[in-house]
């Protein structure tokens, strides 16, 4: 072994064996002798400390620094020892201070005064105190990305969480901690109840009975983060996303056990937590599946509030119970866009004409509808018949005697409801929410409320064209192109008008069904090609037989492009339809970056098959409705 030089290039195999290796390719002499196989002669780097020395850094950091990394490793672990010991080894530690954080890392901040709840199997926490933070404003929800550099995600913890007390004297970390459920209660607070309610105020009831009870009571508590989770899951699908399909889960448990808790009681109490629970299910189901229409809620919700109708109730119950009822009817109306089930239909056109009208401007308009309840009466009323007639001739190839009387009913029927939009007189008043404002809310409750009337209208016209003939029997006898041009078109121009008018963070909530509603009318009559590529339109002219005929709507004024004005051969009607298309998709993605949405991606994906429907027919004898491309594709969510 003395005479033997060691390998040190060469293959690993002679290496090993300490081997002079050849280096002969494919394979070594040493291997062929053996009858090993070459591992070949690629050489390995390894990095090696031997002769490095050791280097001291001085680094300065907070005085406090060593109380502030024991705090940090007792916020981790002190969920194993009880929680609500203010006397614990942590409670003398100073909170440090930290930036600014973004909306959704709030969540962890003393501004706050909800407690940090359990993991999400666990029941609301028992508390002696209540939440009651301030309204926000109306702001988009970020995605977690703070101004000042750092981002702090919401971390599920592993066991039980903090007291008040201890949530107090918790230290300010950089990157911290929180526990998901506690992170959705705070951010329903925080955002979710501002957006989803068109008034959103101290008085708010949702906000004032979720305050109290969200501790207190399960279906509440699950609820609570079933909306907020599927307000979330677009925006932070890697946090959200398994909590936003286990909370209704949970949620629908504690609803199920609170619904046979009333039925089974002799004289139950009013069932503030299983109402609020149903319309927070009812309305968000479709947040996280555009489909999900949440329908079972909303029906359950109908059967508690007919019981507690028939009941003698005290003055705050009956309060609330007006309340909710005005939540009811604009969840069904809703609905009456969507569905095509008769007990959908049914429940709509069962609500009965008001004893006494109030004015369609309240002082105090309703927390989460803003709109009267008159209107959406009637509004959802005038939808479901509609939604009505075309499902009955789109389910029937034939015509017989049972279908003409059902058709010849719907007309009766609608002809009640135009009477009733046309007499209601709609006059501003001013609102007692905030003096400040008092004159600006005024105004978008006043324009809000007219559009929903002038839809209303309009889709009425668009579904029983005799009755445009009653109102001009001068063209009684013409084709529906002259009906739709003459009155239809207008109508449709000014509704967009009247929406325009409206701010779109002001009731942003209720305005997407607008949209919708306004863009069904948006119709040409002859094509005129103006531009190419993805912004191009089809634009009509407007005929010589519809431009003599007065409109239903005067005053109309939109801004006109100069560009379009000098197309030869185009009409000012053209140009308006133009615009108004391009001012719905503007403001449907305005209400998509700050509401949720896929309902709202839906109704641009809904409109812009309408308008391609509509193109496709011009020229043509047939008007395809809207509703029934809905139905065709299937695109159909809650727009509201």
């Amino acid at each position: 072994m003395k005479n033997r030089q060691k390998s040190r290039t060469g293959c690993r195999t002679c290496k090993v064996r300490r081997l002079r290796c050849d280096e002969a390719k494919p394979a070594c002499e040493n291997c062929l002798k053996k009858g090993f196989q070459c591992p070949g002669y690629q050489q390995r780097l390894q990095w090696s400390t031997k002769h490095e020395r050791p280097t001291v850094v001085n680094t300065t950091g907070p005085d406090n620094f060593a109380q502030l990394v024991t705090a940090a490793s007792a916020s981790i672990v002190k969920t194993t020892s009880p929680a609500g010991n203010p006397s614990g080894s942590d409670a003398n530690v100073p909170a440090a201070t930290s930036t600014t954080p973004s909306p959704a890392a709030a969540v962890s901040r003393e501004s706050s005064s909800a407690p940090r709840s359990a993991t999400l199997s666990a029941s609301p926490p028992p508390s002696s105190f209540t939440l009651s933070p301030p309204p926000q404003s109306e702001a988009p929800v970020e995605d977690g990305t703070g101004g000042d550099g750092g981002t702090l995600v919401p971390v599920a913890r592993k066991s039980g969480g903090l007291t008040p007390t201890n949530r107090q004297q918790e230290p300010m970390m950089f990157q911290q901690v929180v526990d998901i459920p506690t992170f959705l209660i705070e951010h329903w607070f925080k955002s979710v109840c501002c957006s989803w309610s068109a008034f959103d105020s101290q008085t708010n009831p949702y906000r004032r009975l979720t305050s109290t009870l969200w501790n207190t009571s399960t279906p509440v508590f699950y609820a609570l983060q079933a909306i907020s989770a599927a307000s979330l899951v677009e925006r932070l699908p890697h946090v959200i996303k398994d909590t936003a399909r286990a909370a209704p889960r949970k949620a629908a448990e504690a609803i199920h056990q609170e619904l046979v808790a009333f039925s089974t009681s002799y004289r139950p109490r009013f069932p503030v937590e299983l109402l609020l629970s149903l319309f927070c299910m009812s309305s968000s189901m479709c947040w996280m599946e555009s489909r999900q229409l949440g329908q079972q809620y909303v029906r359950q919700a109908h059967k508690v509030l007919k019981i507690l109708d028939r009941q003698t109730l005290d003055s705050e119950s009956q309060e609330l119970l007006d309340f909710f009822k005005g939540c009811l009817l604009y969840e069904e109306a809703l609905r009456s866009v969507v569905s095509e089930e008769e007990i959908d239909f049914a429940n709509m056109l069962s609500w009965a004409e008001p004893t006494d009208q109030g004015p369609l401007v309240a002082a105090t308009p309703h927390a989460w509808t803003g709109v009267s309840a008159d209107v959406f009466r009637l509004f959802g009323k005038a939808v479901a018949l509609c939604r009505r007639s075309r499902t009955r001739w789109r389910h029937n190839d034939g015509t017989s005697y049972r279908i003409l009387q059902g058709a010849m009913r719907d007309i009766q029927e609608a002809t009640v409801i135009e009477e009733s939009l046309l007499s209601i007189n709609i006059t501003p008043v001013e609102t007692s929410l905030t003096p400040d404002t008092a004159s600006m809310i005024s105004t978008d409750l006043y324009n809000a409320t007219q559009a929903y009337r002038l839809s209303s209208l309009l889709q009425l016209y668009e579904t029983f064209p005799d009755l445009v003939a009653k109102r001009m029997p001068d063209l009684a006898d013409q084709d529906g192109t002259i009906l739709w041009n003459a009155w239809v078109s207008p109508l449709a121009l000014h509704v967009t008008d009247v929406l325009r008018a409206l701010p779109v963070g002001s009731m942003r909530c209720i305005q997407p069904l607008l949209c919708l509603c306004a863009g069904s009318g948006l119709r040409f009559d002859r094509k005129v090609p103006l531009g190419r590529g993805h912004q191009s339109f089809l634009l009509s002219t407007e005929s010589t037989a519809a431009a003599a005929i007065p409109t239903p709507t005067s005053g109309i004024i939109t801004d006109t492009d100069s560009s379009l004005a000098a197309t030869p051969g185009m009409s000012e009607n053209a140009i308006k339809t133009s615009q108004a298309r391009s001012f719905i998709m503007a403001r449907l993605d305005q209400l998509e970056n700050s509401l949720p949405p896929k309902p709202i991606g839906v109704a641009k994906q809904l409109l812009r098959a309408v308008w391609t429907a509509y193109d496709e027919e011009i020229g043509l004898a047939r008007r395809t409705h809207w509703l029934d491309v809905m139905s065709q594709t299937g695109l159909h969510s809650l727009f509201g």
